[in-house]
């Protein structure tokens, strides 16, 4: 209840909408009454007020009717994302029809079920304003459950005008049809239960043009010959469209009686094998084929020996006499026997059969142990195809062939679950007009995809409530943290920080969660979006978020534990927020990584989409310095900082703005991306700047130096790296010799040999205290290099020999991809080919591995060099020319102009005069506009490179 000033009031929404308000503001209300508590996006009221052409003011038409509707005294509140009904549930009749409901699902006394169901149908007091075949459907299901309590109460007479009632309501609805002819037969009125079936079959091929199932037409032949038939085939309809599950079925078909245990979670199809391998072994088992939907032992016992013409009079009241009086009637005859809906093994032992001539068939959604001879068989979803075929034999081969992408995502979008995609099959076909790509549409929102797996009364979330309600609370908990982190996967180093192993065996019993691998947990995705809705529907929100926080931490405290200084990047600059390092560390780090990549990157955004802002930047970033950055996995972490910036931005937090642009410019950078680059660092240091953080500052601005080195901006490149230095001086030794090298690399392509050697051993020294190996290595790299640049071969094979012996010895295998390059080009300069081709093979394959698209070209230039050397003239062009559109693409003028110079020097050996000027114009050109050393070769290049002949 709540209060609006004069008195308390309850939303009545099963029927005409109460309190009383005009049509489209009730509806409104009907809508939010059915999410209450829940906030309705605008887009999604407009959708379901107006439909798929809403009239051009619907926003504001919907902002005039909420108005009305708070002047009514209705708690309506608008959130950023919509509006809610700020209300409790308890108030609105639709909730309270459903909470009993589910708790007479619950219930094992038939007289509490039946009472409970008839007080949960008196609530409805007409027909839906919203979604009225949607909650038609569940009053349906309610109201057969409540006739299957009374018939099993044995108050057939009682029932009858009622159940007429329901009948006039429902005039397509089969089953109650036979509940009712069951209702009319058993108080003796077997002329009517006829006429019934008359009239059903008369509607049936008149609205539908399909006779009355099986299942019905044999209730019709048992009451026309005045007794059960003598087969007593009680099995359901079988289903006609069956697929799959070929291997089970055979095993079924293959037995020779006994008891078998069909488990799996809901929806997967268990009671559809069940009663398909009943019916197909009808003949083998003559005496009789029955099914029970488990209520109660002592109420299965009834139906079961009603069922095998016990007279009424002749069935004992205790359950353990009806037991003993069932294995009597079945001795020595051979009966197959369906038991429906098991959820413990004592239900079960009364209603087994004593006669080894039986077969018993067991489904339950849950991993029951103690039952002694029982044989398992456990069920998953379907494989891809076999639920593209199922959705192909509901709806139509045609159709599925028509969009054979659209149906294969359809699928996928249900899980491959069997009851969804049965139920996404039903609706496109009564739905002839519908695209299946339409209903993807519908399917691919999270938020409202179990809405949309309704259809008549199948519906997914039903089943799946029930499991849920079977649970105990401490179970359910762990449900709803389980859907509220939203994960496709959670290992150990997550739950251990979260939840009780024998709690989550619960959820494994209960069949609502998956084991794989070794203490690493799976929930389905139907079963994940209904544990979200409990959470959002029983948890408050700072215990839901404390869910995702404690799971960021426990990740953290792994993660944190392997994280390297990446080499000439953005050095962390976020804090651990005092999260314990984990003692346990994987024993294969790059195997641990590679599985859990997309688990930690989905948790950076499910922490993002909650807004723990500075817990999701803080593991976005470990990330980095843990992986993403050392393996170049660029995707995850451009989604993980895409992410947190996002929610940086609604937070207003500039800092941690800052700092994960940073991060982006140096992804961006080490991707090869230099504008995109120059773009993010430029940015971060303005932010910097302007919050007074002077290592940031230098931080971007070591970045923004390297990216105009590479795109030849050498003054920009020396401003920007000078200015790094000076704030970096004293206070963060690795990040001076970034810009120290940085400096070092430009004074010598710009031919400052001196001033090249005097930085590079600064910045060699600087690496050197700062205790960064793969610093070192690099500096003494670049000093091989200017001494290959000078000529000094074996000085300079003595510097990358060292550099390529110290990389090795720091797990870095894309340094010493660049280190075996520079190694192989000096060799190649002295001539000694062979080793030279090692080199430079494993330095191209370690590139390609890795995806570093500047290192491939790289080497694949200086592979191109070393079949010049080698003689293969037109492999060197081959090589060479397909370079030049990888440098534009790049943005490189200077590695274009030194490819054009080689190139042109193969054009000038194979006598290509014309070929070799054009190249070596153009190369001198950039090379002059750049001012780099090679402007002073070029008058050298001709007569380097003429022909043998002519040079002799």
């Amino acid at each position: 209840m709540f209060n609006t000033g004069g008195g308390t009031v309850e939303v009545r929404i099963l029927g005409p909408v109460e309190p009383s308000v005009p049509p489209k503001p009730a509806q409104i209300l009907a809508v939010l009454a059915v999410e209450c508590g829940k906030i309705v996006p605008v887009e999604r009221l407009i959708d379901l007020i107006w439909g798929e052409e809403p009239p051009p003011q619907a926003r504001k038409s919907l902002q005039v009717h909420i108005s009305s509707l708070r002047r009514a005294g209705l708690p309506v509140e608008h959130r950023a994302a919509g509006y809610v009904l700020n209300a409790d549930p308890e108030t609105v009749d639709l909730h309270a029809f459903r909470r009993l409901v589910s708790g007479a699902g619950d219930e094992a006394d038939l007289k509490v079920k039946a009472a409970t169901l008839n007080r949960a149908l008196q609530l409805w007091r007409g027909t839906p304003v919203v979604f009225a075949q949607t909650l038609d459907v569940q009053r349906l299901a309610a109201a057969e459950a409540w006739v299957d309590a009374e018939l099993a109460l044995g108050r057939h007479a009682e029932l009858i005008d009622r159940l007429g009632t329901f009948v006039a309501e429902y005039p397509l609805a089969e089953r109650l049809r036979g509940q009712l002819m069951t209702a009319l037969a058993r108080a003796g009125r077997r002329a009517d239960a006829m006429r019934v079936f008359r009239e059903t079959r008369k509607v049936l091929v008149d609205e539908l043009g399909v006779e009355p199932g099986e299942q019905l037409q044999q209730l019709y032949r048992d009451v026309l010959e005045g007794s059960r038939d003598s087969r007593r085939n009680y099995l359901p309809r079988d289903a006609g469209d069956f697929t799959g599950r070929d291997r089970e079925l055979s095993r079924l078909l293959d037995s020779d009686g006994g008891v078998w245990w069909v488990e799996g979670p809901a929806g997967v199809g268990k009671s559809a094998l069940a009663v398909h391998a009943a019916h197909r072994l009808a003949d083998r088992y003559p005496d009789g084929q029955l099914f029970v939907d488990l209520h109660s032992p002592s109420g299965a016992l009834d139906a079961l020996l009603r069922a095998m013409d016990v007279p009424s009079e002749r069935i004992p009241e205790s359950a353990e006499e009806r037991a003993a009086l069932w294995r009597a009637t079945v001795g020595g005859r051979r009966v197959v026997i369906v038991l429906d809906g098991v959820t413990s093994v004592s239900q079960v032992r009364p209603l087994l059969p004593g006669s080894p001539g039986c077969l018993t068939l067991i489904t339950s959604r849950s991993r029951l142990c103690g039952l002694e001879g029982v044989r398992r068989i456990p069920l998953d979803v379907l494989s891809g195809d076999e639920a593209v075929t199922l959705l192909g034999r509901i709806l139509g081969d045609d159709r599925v062939a028509a969009e054979p992408d659209q149906a294969r995502e359809v699928a996928r979008l249900c899980g491959y679950l069997p009851l969804a995609v049965r139920i996404t099959g039903a609706r496109l076909a009564g739905r002839a007009h519908w695209p299946v790509s339409k209903l993807v549409r519908r399917l691919s929102d999270e938020r409202s995809r179990l809405d949309e797996l309704v259809a008549d009364d199948l519906a997914v979330r039903a089943g799946l409530e029930l499991g849920y309600r079977a649970l105990d609370e401490n179970a359910r908990r762990a449900y709803r943290m389980f859907g509220f982190l939203g994960l496709p996967e959670v290992p150990s180093f997550v739950w251990a920080h979260l939840l009780d192993e024998d709690v989550l065996d619960q959820l494994v019993d209960a069949r609502l969660l998956d084991v794989i691998g070794s203490a690493r947990y799976r929930m389905h995705e139907l079963v994940r979006l209904h544990a979200r809705e409990r959470a959002e529907a029983e948890d408050e929100r700072p215990d839901r978020e404390n869910v995702v926080r404690r799971a960021v931490v426990a990740a953290l405290s792994t993660v944190d534990g392997l994280t390297e200084q990446l080499f000439l990047a953005v050095p962390r600059m976020q804090d651990s927020l005092g999260v314990v390092t984990s003692a346990t560390r994987p024993t294969d780090k790059d195997a641990w990584f590679a599985r859990e990549e997309s688990l930690l990157t989905r948790l950076v955004e499910r922490a993002a989409e909650l807004d723990l802002t500075e817990i999701a930047c803080q593991l976005a970033e470990v990330l980095v310095f843990a992986w993403f950055g050392l393996r170049n996995r660029y995707e995850a972490w451009e989604r993980t900082h895409t992410a947190a910036l996002e929610a940086v931005w609604r937070t207003g937090d500039v800092r941690l703005e800052a700092v994960l642009r940073c991060s982006l410019g140096q992804m961006h950078y080490k991707r090869d991306n230099l504008a995109q680059a120059r773009s993010w660092f430029d940015t971060a240091q303005t932010l910097f700047v302007n919050l007074g953080d002077q290592r940031g500052e230098a931080v971007a601005m070591n970045g923004i130096g390297m990216v105009c080195r590479d795109l030849g901006q050498y003054p920009c490149a020396l401003e920007a790296l000078g200015r790094a230095r000076e704030l970096l001086e004293s206070n963060d030794p690795e990040g001076e010799a970034h810009a120290l090298y940085g400096i070092g690399s430009i004074k010598r392509e710009l031919g400052d040999d001196e001033g090249a050697f005097e930085t590079l051993r600064l910045a060699e020294t600087v690496y050197r205290r700062a205790r960064s190996r793969r610093g070192e290595a690099l500096a003494a790299r670049g000093i091989g290099l200017v001494h290959r640049a000078r000529g000094e071969l074996d000085l300079a094979e003595d510097h990358v020999r060292r550099a390529h012996e110290m990389v090795a010895g720091t797990g870095d295998e894309l340094l010493a991809c660049y280190t075996a390059q520079a190694w192989a080009k000096v060799l190649l300069r002295k001539g000694v080919l062979e080793p030279s081709e090692r080199l430079i093979h494993q330095a191209l394959d370690g590139c390609r591995d890795v995806g570093d698209r500047f290192g491939e070209a790289l080497v694949r230039r200086t592979l191109g060099e070393w079949r010049l050397a080698a003689g293969d003239l037109a492999g060197a062009r081959t090589v060479l020319t397909d370079l030049m559109p990888v440098w534009n693409d790049l943005s490189l003028p200077l590695w274009r102009a030194r490819s054009l110079r080689d190139l042109g020097a193969v054009h000038a050996r194979l006598g290509d005069v014309e070929d070799a000027d054009r190249s070596w114009r153009e190369a001198a050109g950039l090379f002059t506009r750049l001012g780099t050393r090679e402007r002073e070769e070029v008058h050298q290049w001709p007569a380097q490179w003429a022909p043998p002949a002519l040079s002799r």
